[in-house]
């Protein structure tokens, strides 16, 4: 893949001026637990976008999605969402929130490329936004605190272009290391780091994509995210006071006149796997990677048989490797491709998990693909004069 730089002058004829490099997030526990306010365990993805940017002398925004060759425009005069522009609204989103701050930007070119772009989902637009907040901010409004710019992309991507997204995640890719996973606190929105080896001799992290349809279980997640929001708002209606995280399962199912079966079963699952997300952060931090891998296990039992928001390729795929001896637990990571995997095996049982890659081909006609999980390096901001 060329030079993000090299992209850029081929494309808008000049060098960028700043170039922004976001790592993507995989959330391992926790994906749910916004609804409750809970925890969240997190950390830097395996792949990277970059966002190069460079100011132009008028008021067109000129941007180039490089993977794809997919080009946009718009000017800075007409900031509307338009849906046949995609993922430049992301962009628009953007310029429309630093506008609404008193932070109005003039025209520029912007080239987009990296790994990531290769990915689906919210991961993605959010790395786009917050990738754009921090290039214009370097280009244009250096006073602008980096500390508010999670909030900005945030509310580009939620409140202009109405997508589905985690304020978590963009305030992960702003901490993540390469060395940690971070364990997120939804209420106080602090965080915890745990420590990360990337190469454990004895212990596995492999992230194994299933290549199912990009749009095989976003409804699904799409309807459970609706009904998890709602099944909450009435739940916190009953719990003013107190966190609504510290809720016991036994009380959630005392609320029969508020609650219907189905609210329960989804608030006592987002409950558990906020609690599981802490436990699980705790067990990284011990070293405890068999009990670690059974919280995984736990977390994707629930996803399967309790938020029914799972598929027979990630079923199949989580089911053989814990019948391999050394697997000690899998989930499926929904902030990954749809249908990514996350695998906790010893290195000695590698080569029987791999083996069983072909079958998976043979029954559903996809070849999956798999590597270790090596997070990628932390945000980074090249600043050009």
């Amino acid at each position: 893949m060329k030079q993000i730089t090299e992209l850029h002058q081929l494309e808008h004829e000049e060098a960028p001026k700043v170039v922004v490099t976001v790592p993507g997030i995989y959330t391992f526990l926790g994906e749910f637990a916004d609804y409750c306010k809970g925890y969240t365990l997190c950390g830097a993805a395996p792949v990277t976008l970059e966002v190069a940017a460079s100011p132009r002398s008028d008021q067109s925004v000129r941007l180039f999605l490089a993977p794809m060759k997919d080009r946009k425009r718009f000017s800075l005069q007409n900031i509307k969402l338009r849906r046949e522009d995609r993922w430049a609204n992301y962009i628009k989103g953007v310029v429309s929130i630093l506008n609404s701050r008193g932070f109005v930007c003039g025209g520029f070119n912007m080239t987009f490329s990296g790994e990531l772009l290769m990915k689906d989902g919210p991961m993605v637009n959010s790395a786009i936004a917050l990738g754009v907040t921090l290039a214009l901010r370097t280009l244009f409004h250096p006073d602008l605190k980096t500390e508010d710019c999670p909030a900005i992309a945030y509310s580009a991507l939620s409140s202009f272009a109405g997508e589905t997204c985690r304020l978590v995640m963009f305030l992960a890719m702003m901490q993540s290391r390469p060395d940690s996973l971070l364990l997120y606190d939804v209420h106080h929105l602090t965080f915890e780091r745990i420590h990360y080896d990337a190469h454990d001799e004895a212990n596995l992290s492999m992230i194994v994509e299933s290549h199912i349809s990009p749009h095989a279980l976003r409804e699904e997640l799409a309807i459970r995210r609706k009904e998890s929001k709602v099944a909450f708002e009435k739940l916190k209606s009953a719990f003013p006071a107190g966190l609504v995280r510290d809720v016991p399962d036994q009380e959630v199912k005392e609320h029969a006149g508020i609650l219907s079966e189905e609210e329960k079963r989804i608030c006592i699952y987002v409950l558990s796997e906020s609690r599981l997300a802490k436990e699980g952060a705790r067990l990284l931090a011990q070293k405890d990677m068999v009990m670690y891998g059974k919280v995984l296990s736990r977390v994707q039992a629930g996803l399967r048989d309790v938020f029914e928001v799972t598929c027979p390729e990630i079923d199949w795929l989580t089911k053989r490797a814990m019948e391999i001896n050394g697997c000690l637990g899998a989930t499926m990571i929904t902030t990954g491709s749809s249908g990514t995997i996350l695998v906790l095996l010893s290195q000695e049982s590698l080569p029987s998990y791999t083996a069983r890659m072909e079958e998976y081909e043979h029954i559903f006609g996809f070849r999956p693909t798999w590597k270790p999980y090596v997070p990628a390096g932390s945000l980074k901001i090249d600043s050009y004069h």
